[in-house]
C-alpha cells in the first residue's frame, strides 16, 4: 500500500492541478468548436433556404407570365367563358406537368376578384368563388400594376405569384400560379433534414384549408411532406425558447428557427430545422468544409447573386425571360408556336444583347446543376 506523505502530496499536487485544468481546457475548447460549427450550419441552412424560396417563387413567377400572355386564355376571362378557360388551364398546366418535374398548381381570378378557373378541380364547380376575404394581397397588386411571387396565405399558406392581365389600360384579372414548398421540403429532406414551414395561427379563420392541418404551439404546419418523429420533437418543444434562441438542441436533434415573411415583410410564420446531432458532430470532427453539406458553397450563393443582378439586365422584360427559359420544355405540338413568339421576341434584341443572353443561359444552366 502507497502512503502519501505530506511531502509528495504537495509534489503531485501541482500536476494534478495542471492536468485538470487541461482536461477543462479541452472540454472548454471542443464545446465552443461544437457551437461554432453549430453557428455555421445554421448560417448555411438560412442562406439555402432563401435560396430555395427565391427558385419556387421564380419558377411559379415563370409559369404565371406566360399563362397571362396567352390570348385563348385572356379571350375566355374577356367573355366570361369560364368552361373554356377551365379546359385550356388545366390542359397546359398538365402539358407542363408531363414534360417537366414541376407540380404546378394555377388559377385564374377575375377582376372583382372572384374565382373563374383553376386546374386542380376535376371540374369548374367552384367558378364564381369570392376571394377577397382571403385575399388582400390583390389590392396591393391592383395598385402597383406590377406581377408579385411571395409567400402568402389565403386559403392555404403557400408562394403565390401573380400576375394582373390588362387589356388597352384596363384590368380583366390575374393568373396565378401556386407552390406550396414541396421542391424546397424534397431538397433538404435529400441532406437527411427536415424542413417545417409553420403558420402562426391568427390566420387560422384565413387558411380555412389547415384547420385540421397538425400544430406546433401557436403555430400550424404548412407544409404536407414531413417526418412525423420529428413533428412530434418539436410539439414537446419549447417554441418561445426555439424563437428567442434560434437554435436548440432536444433528443439528441439541433433544430433551427428562422422566421417566416410574406410580400409585405410582415412576420407570419417560421421556417423550423430538425437535424440530427450526428450529423453536425461528423462535420467537427472530419473538419469536412460545410458546404458538402447541402453541395453548394458561399461562392455558389455569391453567384447566384451576381446572377440575379445580371438577369434584370439582360433581359428587357419579365415576359422575355420567362419564355425563354421554358424552350427545353415545350411540347412538341407547341413547338412551332412557341418559336414563332421566340423570333418576334429575340428579334428586338441588339446583336451585343443577343451574345449576352447565349452566355447567360450558360451560365445558368451551370448554376443550376450545381445547386440542383
Amino acid at each position: 500500500m502507497t502512503i502519501i506523505t505530506p511531502k509528495r502530496f504537495w509534489f503531485i499536487f501541482p500536476f494534478a492541478a495542471m492536468l485538470a485544468l487541461l482536461s477543462w481546457t479541452v472540454y472548454s475548447l471542443n464545446k465552443e468548436v461544437s457551437w461554432q460549427v453549430v453557428d455555421e450550419v445554421s448560417d448555411q441552412l438560412s442562406l439555402s433556404l432563401r435560396t430555395e424560396l427565391r427558385n419556387e417563387r421564380e419558377d411559379a413567377l415563370r409559369f404565371a407570365l406566360i399563362l397571362s400572355e396567352n390570348d385563348t386564355l385572356r379571350n375566355a376571362l374577356k367573355e366570361d367563358d369560364d368552361e373554356a378557360g377551365f379546359a385550356l388551364l388545366k390542359r397546359m398546366i398538365q402539358s407542363v406537368q408531363q414534360n417537366t418535374s414541376e407540380l404546378v398548381r394555377a388559377q385564374v381570378i377575375t377582376a372583382d376578384s372572384t374565382l373563374f378557373a383553376r386546374s386542380w378541380d376535376a371540374d369548374n364547380l367552384f367558378s364564381g368563388m369570392p376571394l377577397d376575404t382571403y385575399r388582400r394581397d390583390l389590392e396591393e397588386i391592383i395598385l402597383h400594376k406590377k406581377p408579385r411571387a411571395s409567400i402568402e396565405v389565403g386559403r392555404r399558406l403557400g408562394i403565390k405569384a401573380t400576375v394582373p392581365m390588362y387589356e388597352e389600360g384596363e384590368l380583366i384579372g390575374f393568373v396565378e400560379v401556386l407552390k406550396f414548398f414541396d421542391a424546397s421540403t424534397d431538397f433538404f429532406h435529400k441532406f437527411g433534414i427536415d424542413l417545417y414551414a409553420l403558420l402562426d395561427d391568427s390566420y387560422y379563420n384565413t387558411a380555412v384549408l389547415m384547420q385540421n392541418n397538425p400544430s406546433v404551439a401557436w403555430y400550424l404546419v404548412g407544409n404536407r411532406r414531413y417526418n412525423n418523429v420529428n413533428l412530434k420533437v418539436l410539439q414537446r418543444l419549447d417554441m418561445k425558447q426555439l424563437r428567442k434562441e434560434r437554435v436548440m438542441l432536444r433528443e439528441n436533434k439541433y433544430i433551427f428557427f428562422e422566421p417566416m415573411h410574406n410580400g409585405d415583410g410582415e412576420t407570419i410564420g417560421a421556417f423550423v430545422f430538425v437535424m440530427p446531432k450526428q450529423s453536425i458532430e461528423h462535420f467537427a470532427r472530419s473538419g469536412e468544409n460545410l458546404s458538402f453539406l447541402l453541395a453548394f458553397s458561399r461562392n455558389n450563393l455569391y453567384d447566384i447573386v451576381k446572377k440575379e443582378q445580371y438577369d434584370n439586365k439582360v433581359y428587357h422584360s419579365g415576359y422575355d425571360k420567362a419564355l425563354l427559359s421554358l424552350k427545353d420544355t415545350v411540347p412538341e405540338e407547341d413547338r412551332e408556336l412557341f418559336m414563332e413568339e421566340a423570333r418576334d421576341v429575340l428579334s428586338t434584341y441588339t446583336k451585343e444583347e443577343l451574345i449576352a443572353l447565349m452566355l447567360h443561359y450558360k451560365l445558368a444552366r451551370k448554376i443550376e446543376g450545381e445547386i440542383r
